[in-house]
């Protein structure tokens, strides 16, 4: 793109130039014919129409700049990082694997992309990288599998990674602006302290948001995902290690209590929430109001085809 401004300005120069000599010539033509009149010289405007060309590859590069960096967000959170961070964060325990193990993973992957990017689009990339950081937290905190079950302890232990994840990419100032990692944080934050809050109080939320949901459900994703949905709420029960929400998962979905999956091995453990497409084939036993109980069909049924697709 910036050199692209250098060719458009030579070119530009060039046919100035050339219509230059040309009208001079013209000049020297009206002055030796009598009664002759001088043509004007092409206009700047007649000129610029020429290379609409060059706003058409500005704006498509501008386009591709940023798909391109969107896809390196995703492609070193989501793969590059998937296994020593994704697929471990937190694994078994919430002591056992903390985030200070991955820091240095993270920050030699934003040293390598910086390498390679310019430095006007430096702070464009680590925001996506960090905004793909703060996706794949939520994916632990919410579909991260049997193998991740929360007490209410690990809660603050969980909160100071998030800090330490937050100071990485500030970087005492010289990093992004805190407001902006705050804005990112945000959701993150907001379902850490759902894991606060007493199981028979989430239950409570999700028979509420269940009643208000939207005949029209959409799956939710990272982008999407709101704090009191529906998804969520279920997420935090399924992986909240708590009599309360295993109880209640036991009798209204018949799956089995948290402490169930102890002894499941790390590298047999499955990356993803096994439990949507055995939950969605059991009946409603739990005391629903008749609301809620047809806004909850509506939801098992787009959960359904989600499942399937």
């Amino acid at each position: 793109r910036d050199q692209l401004d250098t060719i458009e300005e030579g070119i530009k120069q060039s046919w100035v130039d050339v219509q230059s000599a040309v009208g001079l010539l013209d000049y020297l033509s009206c002055m030796t014919s009598e009664g002759a009149t001088s043509k004007s010289s092409p206009s700047d405007e007649s000129i610029d129409e020429l290379f609409t060309i060059f706003d058409d590859v500005r704006r498509t590069a501008v386009n591709i700049t940023d798909t391109i960096l969107n896809f390196i967000g995703t492609r070193a959170v989501f793969w590059d990082m998937r296994d020593l961070l994704l697929f471990s964060l937190y694994r078994t325990s919430v002591e056992s694997a903390r985030m200070e193990i991955f820091i240095p993973t993270i920050e030699q992957v934003l040293d390598q992309v910086c390498d390679l990017i310019v430095d006007v689009l430096r702070d464009r990339v680590v925001l996506r990288v960090f905004q793909a950081c703060m996706e794949g937290f939520i994916w632990v905190l919410l579909d991260g599998g049997p193998s991740r079950a929360f007490l209410e302890t690990d809660v603050n232990l969980m909160k100071d990674d998030l800090a330490m994840l937050k100071d990485l990419f500030i970087a005492e100032g010289q990093g992004l602006p805190s407001d902006v990692i705050e804005k990112e944080a945000k959701l993150a934050q907001q379902i850490l302290d759902l894991y606060v809050l007493k199981a028979d109080t989430i239950i409570d939320l999700l028979m509420k948001a269940s009643e208000h949901m939207s005949h029209h459900l959409e799956p939710a994703t990272a982008r999407r995902r709101n704090v009191h949905d529906v998804h969520t709420l279920l997420r935090v029960l399924c992986h909240k290690k708590d009599n309360g929400a295993s109880t209640f998962l036991k009798i209204q979905y018949h799956l089995p209590r948290s402490s169930d999956y102890d002894d499941v091995p790390v590298k047999d453990a499955p990356s993803k929430v096994p439990i949507f497409s055995d939950m969605l084939n059991r009946g409603a036993s739990f005391n629903w109001s008749e609301t809620g109980q047809q806004s909850f069909r509506i939801m098992k049924k787009k959960l359904q085809e989600a499942s399937w697709q």
